[in-house]
């Protein structure tokens, strides 16, 4: 009966994101990625479905430069720099570090060594290390400076989730139904928790939990020493996104098309907040304010003081990646059009976009 059940939610993923032409892949096997924008002090970095990194003024959209990552396919995780260092994951399962004057530091692994299947998450960043999971199974540490193997972690299905780290743990789910805990030194396995569907989306850190959602429309939080579960809130349908954490409250986007104002210390509902379409893209928090997108781009903005919503503007494109911002001002990826917009959360303005050639 298990296997049939993981049988019918890998199909049902599969439809969501792998036969339309607005999921992972496209026409043949070309890969639509959900890569986010990430901001760095005045840049803006982000990948596109044909492998390049591309950095853009954070102000104005103009590019600053662009470069094609060999072997890359396609980049689904959101890129994360590090000091003078841009690190991205790609679908074509290589690892590259790029400076941010877009000059290629390194990839991994190495060319004579035979690649690990894709990889559509991105990396977690602690102590000169890198860490990613792949569709393999396996989690990787890296070294950050030269991008050799450190340790890995093998799980017992594909990984689509981005690790995160924190006080020398990595947190990562992994489609075997399980949510590990592992020691970012060594690898060793610290803990686990079995749920009922596998988990896709990168946890957040709160207080002394961590918090996570599974398609088996929980969201979980669990002490993260232990692994003790903490609370668990089911929603109707998949937590596909990372939840976000503003004040005591978390944000927890479904694909049942609402998201979920949760007291973090318990998962009390203290609210909710209702797209069209289904949400799975992860929300930000700009000025104060906390922005979410549904698929169908759809943007709303939740005012956190008085827990009003209201529209900010609707793009008409799918929108599965990642939602960031930088003071008032949200970036928005947009999938269908490979277009990146820079929205003004408290004026309601578009400021600028721009669309990949």
């Amino acid at each position: 009966m298990r296997i049939l059940r993981k049988i019918a939610i890998i199909s049902a993923l599969l439809a969501m994101v792998a036969l339309s032409a607005t999921g992972c892949f496209g026409g043949g096997n070309r890969p639509i990625g959900w890569s986010g924008v990430t901001v760095s002090g005045n840049e803006i970095y982000f990948g596109t479905t044909t492998g390049k990194l591309i950095s853009l003024n954070r102000d104005s959209g103009s590019v600053r430069w662009q470069t094609d990552l060999a072997d890359a396919q396609g980049i689904y995780g959101s890129p994360l720099v590090v000091d003078d260092t841009v690190y991205v994951t790609s679908f074509g399962g290589r690892v590259f570090a790029v400076t941010t004057g877009g000059a290629l530091k390194w990839s991994a692994p190495p060319p004579d060594v035979k690649l690990p299947d894709a990889v559509v998450g991105g990396m977690a960043y602690a102590n000169g290390r890198l860490y990613y999971g792949s569709t393999n199974g396996t989690v990787y540490a890296l070294d950050a400076a030269t991008g050799a193997l450190v340790w890995d972690f093998t799980t017992g299905d594909k990984i689509w989730a981005t690790p995160v780290i924190e006080n020398g743990v990595v947190y990562v789910g992994s489609f075997d139904n399980k949510f590990y805990a592992l020691s970012a030194d060594n690898g060793a396995e610290v803990w686990n928790f079995e749920a009922g569907g596998v988990f896709i989306a990168a946890a957040v850190f709160s207080g002394d939990n961590v918090i996570v959602g599974s398609l088996d429309r929980n969201l979980y939080a669990f002490d993260k020493v232990t692994g003790a579960k903490e609370w668990q809130f089911t929603g109707q349908k998949w937590f596909w996104a990372s939840p976000l954490l503003a004040g005591d409250r978390v944000y927890a986007p479904n694909t049942d098309g609402k998201v979920y104002v949760l007291e973090s210390v318990d998962g009390t509902k203290v609210g909710e907040f209702a797209s069209v379409a289904p949400v799975a893209s992860a929300p930000t928090t700009a000025d104060g304010l906390v922005v979410f997108a549904d698929e169908n781009g759809a943007l709303s903005v939740i005012d956190t003081a008085s827990q009003q919503v209201s529209p900010l503007i609707d793009l008409k494109t799918t929108v599965r990646a990642s939602l960031s911002a930088a003071d008032a001002i949200v970036f928005v990826h947009s999938q269908t059009n490979e277009t990146v917009y820079a929205l003004n959360a408290v004026t309601k303005a578009q400021l600028w976009q721009y669309t990949v050639q």
